[in-house]
């Protein structure tokens, strides 16, 4: 190859880059996260809407609710202060049976399921109970998402910290440079910036799953980071080239890959954006645009860096270089051992992964461990009081009326009651859990036959329940649309970019034998799929891809010799997985369970992707992809 004799064009880039970091500054400041898990439906969801249009009609649907010790009751001047806080409109109810915890209901005046609306609404009522040294806690919607949203709110700070701390530490660690890693940082975190902007300009809120895109990205943007070290380390050490000539020769050859595998990334992403759930929606085109500005940044920002970074942080040893040479041929010798051994998994995961259920409570997902949702299974056990009732609205009020006076009331139905305010509807308390969607079903089942046998009119159902329901079905859907879709896009761009309809086969074939490895193993352990295990999917395929594309490209420059592609490549995948799964896995020290979740199955598939990639691509390589002695590069 012919080595480039032009100069890095580092001032104009440099002032692009400063424009375009000012500009995405002044728009990330209006960006807000949204962490409600109903937030996966949309404000656009008829079941959404329905459950809105009764909200704004009665303030009794979306209690603040105070739930007090047995024996503990509130006086009457607390209680009037609590109703006198901006935001509560008054005092609804209250449940003082004996031998139960006292419960007292107050309307909001704001939206419920707006935690910043409810937040001074409930500092001030804390702040209120804890002056009048009450033994009481608060519950109801309101509580539950503001406690969900602070919650979230600081795992992704938290996560974002450790990610960018642990894939410094570990990138300084190989390198031997730490002011390298920092220094490798500012494109990485520039491209995150500038892609959430140009985001904020058709979404104005981050749902829960999108707001995890910052630290799923910067394991993306570090394996740039690590590709043109290595291949400049290469130039500089291999081909004798100095500092100037190795970095635009590393450019140059690394260009193809990255932008295949930023490619294939971003039209994983946009493959969410055909979902159903609006979640997946934001998390598509927040993921899409995010990784493109990590790519521009990266690909315009990093030469800038290693022209004008110490050149000794370019000349030092390695750690893990010689090991990684020296695994070549050792793979080599083992390459049809690890093949069979690696497909026989497959097929156990295979026989495993057939019993692979789906999640039944989605909101269990994010509300496992909140204060507020312990009180409202104790308002259940203690009342027979669901404070997610479901809610049955006809269109004759008289209906309504009928069927409250009507015997025989299903075993399913524990209570039923009028709601104040709005005509014809009906607040319905299950006996079971309405959030398992087994349960549901059937009490809507019970429900739907009961009104049938008194011979009712038109009604809909409505409340918390039916929106989890909601998300159910539309999960259902979207598995069986997203993934199919992914790996089609995923398959076009390489097709495209390699100009071969076999190299694509083989690079994506370790990737699904990955995620195959995936199911079986949550299905052995009996986690069941739920929305983020749907995410992850199309996002490995997107991810783990790199490290296919980067190893082919490798291999058909060095003619396959897989002990110089091991010395250019190998060690820059396996540092790019490692620092992707440290990114990933900063999610496992969340209290969020569904960011537990997010991070553990994603670093389990990424760490099978490496494996199988490092095990079976040198082996299907040798006997499937040819190389001519002339297109050997200098």
């Amino acid at each position: 190859m012919t080595s480039p004799s032009y100069r890095w064009p580092t001032v104009p880039l440099s002032i692009a880059g400063v424009i375009l970091t000012v500009c995405s500054i002044i728009l990330l400041l209006d960006l807000k996260i949204e962490a409600d898990v109903y937030g996966l439906l949309g404000q656009q969801d008829e079941v959404v809407q329905r459950f809105d249009r009764l909200s704004e009609q009665t303030p009794g649907l979306d209690e603040l609710l105070i739930v007090c010790d047995l024996g503990f009751l509130l006086d009457r001047p607390t209680i009037e202060r609590i109703s006198g806080i901006a935001g509560i409109t008054e005092h609804t109810r209250s449940y003082l049976d004996e031998g139960k915890s006292p419960v007292y209901g107050f309307s909001l005046g704001v939206d419920a399921a707006d935690w910043r609306e409810t937040k001074p609404v409930i500092e001030s009522t804390n702040a209120i109970l804890h002056e009048a040294t009450a033994n009481c806690g608060l519950t109801g919607t309101p509580a539950v998402v503001y406690e969900l949203q602070s919650r979230v709110d600081h795992d992704l700070r938290v996560a974002i910290a450790l990610a960018v701390i642990l894939v410094s530490l570990m990138f300084g660690f190989v390198y031997r440079i730490g002011l390298l890693a920092l220094f490798m940082m500012i494109p990485v975190g520039l491209g995150i910036a500038w892609g959430l902007a140009a985001y904020s300009l058709i979404r104005s809120e981050l749902t829960l799953l999108a707001a995890t895109v910052p630290t799923l990205l910067i394991g993306v943007g570090v394996d740039h980071c690590i590709h043109m070290i290595q291949s400049c380390r290469y130039a500089m050490s291999h081909d004798r080239l100095p500092r100037e000539q190795a970095v635009t020769v590393a450019w140059h050859r690394i260009l193809r890959p990255i932008t295949l595998a930023s490619l294939t990334t971003a039209v994983t992403f946009i493959a969410l954006t055909r979902a159903d759930l609006s979640g997946f929606v934001d998390l598509g085109w927040s993921g899409a645009l995010v990784t493109l500005g990590v790519y521009i940044a990266c690909m315009a920002l990093l030469p800038v860096v290693l022209l004008y970074c110490p050149e000794r942080w370019l000349e030092r040893n390695v750690v893990f270089d010689v090991p990684v040479r020296h695994l070549a041929p050792r793979i080599e010798r083992r390459g049809p051992l690890l093949v069979t051994v690696f497909v026989a998994l497959g097929l156990l995961a295979s026989v495993s992964a057939s019993k692979l259920e789906m999640l039944s409570d989605n909101h269990k997902l994010e509300t496992t461990g909140l204060p507020s949702r312990d009180l409202q299974d104790r308002i259940s056990t203690e009342h027979e009081l669901s404070t997610s009732p479901l809610l049955v609205l006809f269109a004759n009020p008289d209906d309504s009326y009928e069927l409250l006076a009507a015997d025989e009331r299903p075993r399913e139905i524990n209570s039923i009651m009028a709601v104040a305010g709005v005509d014809g509807l009906l607040q319905v308390h299950p006996v079971g859990n309405p959030f398992i969607r087994a349960e549901y079903d059937q009490t809507l089942k019970a429900i739907e036959q009961w009104i049938n046998d008194v011979g009712l009119g038109e009604w809909k159902i409505s409340g918390a329940p039916s929106l989890n329901s909601r998300i159910d079905e539309l999960l259902a859907a979207d598995v069986s649309r997203v993934l199919p879709l992914a790996a089609v896009a995923i398959f076009m761009v390489l097709v495209i970019g390699t100009r071969s309809l076999l190299l694509p086969v083989i690079i994506l074939a370790p990737l699904f034998l990955a995620l195959l490895w995936l199911a079986g193993l949550m299905s052995y352990f009996g986690i069941a799929v739920s929305a983020v295990t749907v995410a992850i999917a199309p996002l490995v395929l997107g991810i783990g891809v790199d490290g296919g594309v980067h190893f082919i490209s490798s291999w058909r420059r060095h003619e396959g010799e897989l002990e110089e592609v091991f010395a250019e490549t190998g060690l820059a995948i396996i540092v790019t997985v490692t620092t992707s799964v440290a990114a990933f896995g900063t999610f496992v020290v969340s209290d969020s369970p569904s960011l537990i979740r997010f991070g553990s199955q994603a670093s389990l598939a990424l760490i099978a992707c490496l494996a199988i990639t490092l095990g079976m691509l040198p082996t299907i390589a040798r006997r499937w992809v040819p190389v001519k002695r002339s297109a050997k590069e200098s």
